[in-house]
């Protein structure tokens, strides 16, 4: 039992289905395998190139030694606690707010891999994890794609992934962060609803169904950022729910969102009681999968209770869409209170105005990263509707358009007309395509070809580009968007060129006989692919392939002063002793040095992060930064940079600040360490501890 391709003739979409193939088709789907193959290999030999520049123990990503930290936790006993104290004392962290399936996985694929390869260390399997993430990420995709949109179709989305700079870097050897994984994790469940849509038989339908809410119950246990991805599934299903008549596959639909939505709730303390990053993290992955099935609900019942309203079940279904719409926009406005304290100081608070990946892009970081493809790939997606549904079409071509232009430009337009009204624009284009693809699934008259399967990438296109926006690190996940977009635009060019030349009355008959269209097509696709690829010279995306695996990112902290400074602390420090260091080295400390730390890079309480550069950086007394060092238990303190002096730490100190690294040259280091001896008259102050949750301040106060 196989697969079976779709075909051009084909009068909708099949997707994967199972026939039996002919000895030539066998033939066909082999070297295609081999051919995926080759995009994996390629994928996987450009994403190790690095990984010689980076030291031993190291990566090149900060969060990546949390990751591996708590993998190691796992390692040896099992599971990981509901605190770890080893970081933000003396509170711990509340790992039950976190969603930890990627380092479980880490843990377990080691000792798997262990069993077999016993020279393999847990270090080893994060370092390489994200390249075999992607790599299965790549593979899955262009599987699906294969038998949906065709062999060309797949063969430029897979060679896009694999040489694309800007989904280079968080895939490449030695990063050890969880984005490839995300991203594995999020086509996953995107994958298999579109599969199980098309499926022919009741048993596939329920089998792919069940497959798709298993991934999307891991994906909400991974990652706090995956209703993202579950919104292109929303999506999908709001324009079947608009353009059916009666409710079709309610019961299938209805399991699927019992795959996850209790299991969930159940499974994390985040979604029961989350605050801080996880406070709304229920609204929004639980809710909408759920609302959409009240929807349906309340359609089939009035439908099957009511025999007038019968014939207007797309209007029915309209109403009731626009109704959640008022509550969803309703909603928001009530509680856009505590938005404002949970979003908006994420990227406007001086904490994480410090964090460059939250930083705005700037214009040529689109051109550097994704060279020509960024605005090839956007074409394609202003030109699918098009393609689609001809000129009524262009009511969502337009705010594409203007999607595009606000976003990929939008510095550049800024200066020209300032950001409020580029901000305006750009939530016009949104609001925009929504409401013109509710009036279009509205209005549809029929199903077409590939038309889940493209509703399904333009929402990926929309999310993950409205996101990176703002903020440079969501950009990896544009990659799949723009590599469809791209393999959309040269499939159409191709086609059209193809059919234009065979009907020029300058070609003859035994041409024609001889150069079918198939043929013409794959010659034409080739050849715009081989351009895209490699021209115009020097300035191609491929010719940063290898940077972007080598150079783009280098390992943390390196061959620097504070790798020398921590690799001391892990010789000379006990390991109960507990560091005050910067915030940004509070996990590698963990790793490298084996000691415990009062902040780190993972952001748990920001106020902690502004209260340590208030109380020990710019602090005006000795006292003040002894009383907030002992109310985090610290027993060292280590300064890294501010030369010229920016702080008096930096001065003559008094003998409760007993200097230990470096040796020699001390006060000339910009790396400092200290022993603290506390006087006895220092108290601890719970001011120092204000966290800016009540849930947690109010934990701490009776302590």
């Amino acid at each position: 039992m196989r697969f079976t391709r779709n075909s051009t003739s084909t009068p909708r979409n099949v997707g994967p289905s199972f026939h039996n193939i002919t000895t030539n088709e066998d033939i066909r789907i082999i070297g295609t395998s081999v051919l995926f193959a080759g995009f994996l290999i390629l994928a996987l030999w450009i994403r190790i190139q690095g990984g010689t520049n980076i030291p031993n123990g190291q990566f090149t990503e900060t969060d990546s030694y949390l990751y591996y930290w708590q993998a190691q936790i796992i390692s040896e006993y099992g599971h990981l606690p509901e605190r770890d104290m080893n970081r933000w004392l003396p509170l711990g962290r509340d790992l039950g707010q976190t969603l930890n399936l990627y380092n479980y996985v880490l843990a377990y694929t080691h000792k798997a891999v262990a069993w077999l390869f016993p020279n393999v260390t847990l270090y080893d399997v994060t370092f390489y994890m994200p390249i075999f993430c992607f790599c299965i990420a790549v593979f899955v995709l262009c599987l699906f794609l294969w038998y949906t949109r065709g062999f060309l179709f797949s063969t430029t989305v897979g060679l896009l992934l694999a040489t694309l700079p800007g989904v280079i870097e968080r895939s490449a050897a030695g990063f050890g962060d969880r984005d490839a994984f995300c991203l594995m994790i999020g086509i996953l469940p995107i994958i298999t609803y579109l599969t199980s849509l098309e499926a022919e038989t009741p048993r596939k339908r329920l089998i792919w169904t069940l497959a798709s809410g298993f991934f999307v119950f891991l994906g909400g246990i991974s990652w706090e950022g995956f209703g993202v991805f579950l919104s292109v599934i929303m999506v999908v299903e709001l324009w079947r729910f608009l353009t059916s008549e009666t409710e079709e596959g309610l019961g299938l639909y209805t399991l699927w969102v019992c795959c996850f939505t209790p299991t969930l709730y159940l499974a994390s303390p985040a979604y029961r009681n989350g605050y801080g990053f996880a406070e709304h993290l229920t609204a929004f992955l639980l809710l909408p999968p759920i609302v959409l099935l009240a929807m349906r609900a309340i359609r089939f019942l009035l439908l099957s209770k009511v025999d007038r309203l019968r014939l207007y079940g797309r209007t029915l279904a309209l109403g009731v869409t626009l109704i959640c719409v008022a509550l969803a926009l309703g909603y928001v406005l009530i509680q856009r209170e505590t938005f404002a304290d949970t979003t908006v100081p994420i990227s406007n608070s001086a904490v994480m105005q410090a964090m460059t990946e939250l930083k705005a892009p700037e214009g040529w970081y689109w051109l550097f990263r994704y060279g020509t493809v960024f605005i090839i790939g956007s074409l394609g997606f202003i030109l699918i509707p098009l393609t689609f549904w001809k000129k009524q079409g262009i009511l969502l071509s337009i705010p594409l358009t203007l999607f595009t232009i606000t976003s990929f430009f939008r510095e550049l337009l800024d200066k020209l007309w300032g950001e409020p009204f580029g901000n305006i624009l750009f939530g016009t284009a949104i609001a925009g395509y929504i409401a013109m693809l509710i009036y279009m699934a509205w209005r549809r008259s029929g199903p077409m070809t590939n038309e889940l399967v493209s509703i399904a990438f333009m929402t990926w296109f929309l999310v993950w580009v409205a996101l990176a926006r703002d903020a440079k690190r969501y950009d990896f996940f544009i990659g799949v968007a723009l590599a469809y977009g791209t393999a959309a635009l040269i499939q159409f060019i191709a086609e059209s060129l193809s059919k234009k030349l065979r009907q020029s009355v300058y070609v003859t008959d035994v041409f024609r006989e001889n150069f079918k269209s198939v043929t013409l097509r794959t010659f034409f696709s080739l050849t715009l692919l081989i351009f895209l690829m490699f021209l115009p010279l020097n300035y191609a995306h491929t010719y940063r392939s290898l940077y972007a695996a080598k150079k783009m990112r280098i390992a943390r902290p390196g061959n620097t002063n504070v790798a020398k400074a921590i690799y001391w602390m892990k010789a000379e420090l006990p390991p109960t002793a507990v560091v005050a260091a910067p915030w940004s080295y509070g996990s590698q400390i963990n790793v490298l040095a084996g000691v415990k730390t009062i902040t780190d890079q993972d952001t748990y309480l920001q106020n902690w992060i502004r209260l340590y550069d208030q109380h020990v950086h710019e602090a005006t007394s000795e006292r003040e930064v002894l009383e907030f060092l002992k109310t985090h238990t610290a027993t060292h303190l280590m300064l890294v940079g501010y030369k010229p002096a920016r702080t008096f730490l930096r001065g003559q100190l008094s003998d409760a600040f007993v200097p230990i690294y470096p040796k020699d040259n001390f006060t000339e280091s910009m790396v400092n360490i200290w022993e603290i001896h506390y006087p006895s008259d220092i108290r601890t102050d719970v001011k120092y501890l204000k966290t800016g949750y009540p849930e947690i301040d109010d934990y701490l106060q009776p302590q």
